[in-house]
């Protein structure tokens, strides 16, 4: 690393030698210019020249532009009155003997050799060192650490600096829904030696003698991470409950109840990328970790002496116990009361196609449609198989309708009525309806509405309580008041709706749902469950299918009783260190400019939640609300690269909704593409 980055500095220093002495030597030999006019001349402007190309190309700096700018000014400066100051007495006294001119070029050519020396030693240790030398700290540390495998040590000797980099500038994040990223070696990528460090940090949290459950899904390292986390755990002195088999996130949710743990982990990284993993984390209650307890996880790891040093324990430890079949029979009974009263007769005449995506819910799904007499499920066998490369999409993600491919296909043979789908962890679903001879793609919040109004018809509901978000549409809301439900909405992210229902009885629960297709109509977990959402989903469907109506139909006459919504979000992907700057200049250019959409219609409010509104902590999201109740809401993903950028338009008509819509989205495109 510092041999690869010296031989560009002096690649570098040869090409500002060339130009600098072109310079010198012509403003002294040729332009008449005196030797101190000359050098300086040389001086500021191949200064310049070496900042940009060492910055970039030696050193690949990240940090802030002027403080580095005015470390390198100071750094020149020094340079130049060190190497310039030294080399004309000493030359001149070397050649007292010789012509002034023979002097004083001799003289420039020597203090460019030592200012080039100087040059290199204040970049390195003054300019550019607090960014670079740590990560290549931590990078020789991994390298000389006899924790870190010898297949480990390969991968990142071929590592290129801005892979090194990218590896090592910083630790995984750990937020309220734990870590997330790309696998692979280094402190910034989830390997099992990060993996071991959020375990000790949760073991250090919870103490000696607590239980906690585990559980993964179906992404490649899933299982190797998960166990090693139970043995970093029972090396702790805390009991770990391992699942013997790939498990929906609801499945330990609940399993962290019904075992009454203190604690639970989900390997999984949702339903991103094939390159990703994570380590979720939950509380006693199953709900996910609020940011105070995640927050002193976060403080348990950066304190650890040795991070790649974390005791962990025999495979087969006493402290080690797998989950089988009873729990997972249970949490199948528990989905079955979720549903909504809909009979097997009226369910067997409903055509399902379902798709796991290569997910963990195949099984969960398939058996829980079964139970509750939908005869007619066909399962999408391309994507039926446990795969963590997930080859038959890009991503495995039902919120993206390309994942229906090969499911809408088999919809066009079948006739089915229905698509159902679930990412790999099972906590999301998408969904899509046929009408007449095209699927009609229902989006998170349109599925949430419709669930409403079912649920509402099904089931007593007045004055029981809907749990949503702040970023998800205002028509659920509106039907769920139609009905006398009470709202309440919380931040983005469903641990904060688990929050809210640990707070109520039971009975008060009505259902909670976010825009990013995750439901739980129970209150057997504290999370989004896509297992019992599909049941509902198709009980619904079957339902409205005994009336002669599709899910769209119904749609569309609550769009008449209610009004026109346009609910949609769009995202925009900014990976890495760079990634990470500009989704902060977008939400800061936002931020500072409160007017940005007036154009579009009359302000009635600039929501910053970072300053904390209705009661709810600070969280970094932008709303801005046009008066007539239509709104656009900013934020960054706290699970991937990306910021996002939710629209709920309502007008008078159709017509009137996608102008608005069209007019913002074109407001946001252009201020993402600068």
């Amino acid at each position: 690393m510092i041999n690869k980055k010296f031989l560009k500095f002096i690649l570098i220093g040869i090409i500002n030698t060339l130009i600098g002495m072109a310079i010198m030597f012509g403003l002294y030999n040729l332009a008449g210019c005196s030797y101190w006019l000359s050098s300086a001349a040389n001086y500021i402007l191949v200064s310049i020249l070496s900042y940009a190309l060492n910055r970039r190309f030696t050193f690949q700096y990240r940090g802030g532009l002027v403080q580095s700018g005015v470390r390198f000014a100071s750094n020149i400066a020094g340079c130049y009155l060190i190497a310039y100051g030294i080399a004309k007495p000493l030359v001149c006294w070397l050649l007292e003997n010789y012509s002034i001119s023979l002097q004083e070029n001799a003289a420039m050519l020597a203090g460019m050799c030592i200012f080039t020396g100087l040059n290199y030693i204040g970049q390195k240790f003054f300019v550019f060192g607090e960014e670079i030398m740590e990560y290549q700290k931590v990078y020789e540390e991994w390298m000389e650490s006899p924790y870190v495998s010898d297949e480990e040590k390969k991968q990142m000797k071929e590592m290129s600096d801005k892979d090194v980099y990218e590896a090592f500038y910083q630790y995984v994040a750990f937020g309220t829904a734990g870590m997330r990223g790309i696998m692979g070696a280094g402190t910034n990528r989830i390997n099992k030696h990060t993996i071991r460090m959020a375990a000790k940090g949760l073991a250090q949290l919870l103490g000696k003698g607590s239980k906690v459950a585990i559980a993964y899904d179906t992404r490649n390292h899933s299982a190797e991470f998960a166990e090693e986390t139970a043995r970093v755990l029972a090396a702790a002195g805390i009991k770990a409950f391992l699942f013997d088999r790939y498990s929906p996130v609801p499945l330990l949710s609940f399993a962290v109840r019904e075992l009454r743990c203190d604690g639970g982990v989900v390997i999984t990284a949702s339903h991103n990328t094939k390159e990703y993993n994570g380590f979720k984390v939950y509380d006693n209650t199953g709900c996910q970790m609020n940011p105070e307890m995640a927050g002193q996880i976060a403080d348990h790891i950066d304190k650890l002496a040795d991070g790649l040093a974390v005791e962990v324990a025999n495979r087969d430890h006493e402290n080690i116990e797998y989950i089988g079949e009873e729990i997972v029979e249970k949490f199948l009974d528990a989905v079955q009361k979720c549903g909504g009263g809909v009979g097997q007769e009226t369910a067997a005449k409903l055509n399902v196609i379902y798709t796991p995506l290569h997910g963990s819910g195949r099984d969960f799904v398939m058996e829980t449609l079964h139970c509750a007499g939908f005869a007619n499920v066909t399962l999408v066998q391309e994507q039926a198989g446990y795969d963590g490369d997930f080859p038959t999409v890009q991503k495995p993600n039902p919120e993206d309708k390309a994942a229906f491919h090969i499911a809408e296909e088999i919809s066009v043979q079948k006739k089915a009525d229905i698509l159902l789908g679930t990412d790999p962890d099972c906590d999301r679903i998408g969904a899509g309806v046929r009408q007449g001879d095209h699927i009609v793609y229902l989006t998170g919040n349109q599925m949430g509405t419709l669930l409403i109004d079912f649920l509402a018809r099904m089931r007593p509901s007045g004055g029981k309580k809907l749990i949503t978000t702040i970023v998800t549409s205002d028509m659920g809301k509106t039907v769920a008041k139609s009905y006398g439900i009470d709202v309440m909405e919380t931040l983005t992210g469903f641990k904060y709706i688990g929050e809210q229902m640990n707070q109520m009885a039971e009975k008060q629960y009505f259902m909670g749902y976010e825009e990013s297709y995750g439901y739980l109509p129970g209150v057997h977990a504290r999370d989004k469950d896509g297992v019992s959402a599909a049941l509902l989903i198709c009980q619904m469907a079957a339902y409205w299918k005994a009336q002669g109506k599709t899910l769209a139909d119904v749609l569309q006459e609550l769009y008449q009783k209610y009004g026109f919504w346009i609910d949609a979000q769009e995202s925009f992907t900014f990976e890495g260190s760079e990634g990470t700057q500009r989704i902060s200049e977008i939400m800061e250019t936002f931020r500072q400019d409160t007017s940005i959409f007036s154009e579009i219609g009359e302000m009635k409010a600039v929501l910053d939640y970072n300053k904390g509104i209705d009661g709810l902590p600070p969280s970094n999201v932008l709303k801005f609300v046009l008066e007539g109740g239509s709104w656009i809401a900013i934020r960054p993903s706290g699970t991937e690269p990306k910021i996002k950028f939710y629209y709920c338009i309502t007008g008078r008509d159709e017509q009137k909704a996608r102008e608005i819509y069209d007019m913002a989205k074109a407001i946001v495109r252009n201020v993402a593409a600068e």
